[in-house]
C-alpha cells in the first residue's frame, strides 16, 4: 500500500518511514517559509547582487572564450606579401647574401610545397607575420598550430637574416 506525503508529493512505499518523511518535509518548508517570510539585510542584499554579477560575469568570459576558441585563428592569404625593399636587386645579385637569399627562399618553397591544407594555412600565416602583416601567434586548430610552429623553426635564421641584410632580402625576394 502506497502512502503520500503531504509535504514533498511523493509516494512512500513503506508505512515505517512515512511519519519520518512527512516530518522531514514539514521541518524543510517551515525553514524555507521563514528564510522567505524575514526581511534581507542589507549586507545579504549586497552579498546577492555581488554573487549575481559575478556569476553573469564569469558566464560571459567563458562563452566568450569558448566562441574564439571553436572561431580558431584568422585565415591568412594564399599569397604572402613580403614588403619590397627599395634598394635594387640587380645591383646585388653576385654577392654572396643575395644567393643566401635566393637559395633560402627556395628552400622554404620547396619545404612549404611539402604542406597540405591547414598545416599550410599555418605556415602562410607565419610567413605573413614576419613580414609584419599581423601578430605573430599561432592560434587555430592543432593542425594549424604545427603548421605555424614549423614555419616558425624553419624561418628562424632567415628572420634574422631578412631584418639585417638587405642583400640577403633582395635575394630572398628574387627567387
Amino acid at each position: 500500500m502506497n502512502i503520500h506525503c503531504a509535504w514533498c508529493e511523493r509516494d512512500i512505499h513503506d508505512k515505517a518511514h512515512a511519519p519520518y518523511c512527512s516530518a522531514r518535509c514539514e521541518k524543510k518548508a517551515s525553514k524555507a517559509l521563514a528564510a522567505i517570510s524575514t526581511p534581507q539585510t542589507a549586507v545579504q542584499r549586497e552579498t546577492r547582487i555581488i554573487r549575481g554579477t559575478l556569476v553573469s560575469l564569469v558566464a560571459f568570459i567563458a562563452l566568450t572564450l569558448s566562441l574564439r576558441i571553436l572561431a580558431g585563428a584568422p585565415p591568412p592569404p594564399e599569397t604572402p606579401d613580403l614588403p619590397q625593399l627599395t634598394s635594387s636587386p640587380t645591383a646585388d645579385e653576385g654577392s654572396a647574401p643575395y644567393k643566401a637569399g635566393q637559395l633560402a627562399r627556395t628552400q622554404w618553397n620547396r619545404w612549404l610545397s611539402g604542406q597540405h591544407a591547414e598545416r599550410r594555412k599555418g605556415a602562410l600565416y607565419w610567413l605573413n607575420a614576419v613580414a609584419g602583416q599581423h601578430a605573430k601567434q599561432c592560434d587555430g586548430t592543432v593542425e594549424f598550430a604545427l603548421g605555424c610552429f614549423d614555419a616558425h623553426r624553419h624561418m628562424s635564421s632567415i628572420e634574422t637574416q631578412l631584418a639585417i641584410s638587405p642583400a640577403f632580402r633582395a635575394g630572398w625576394d628574387n627567387p
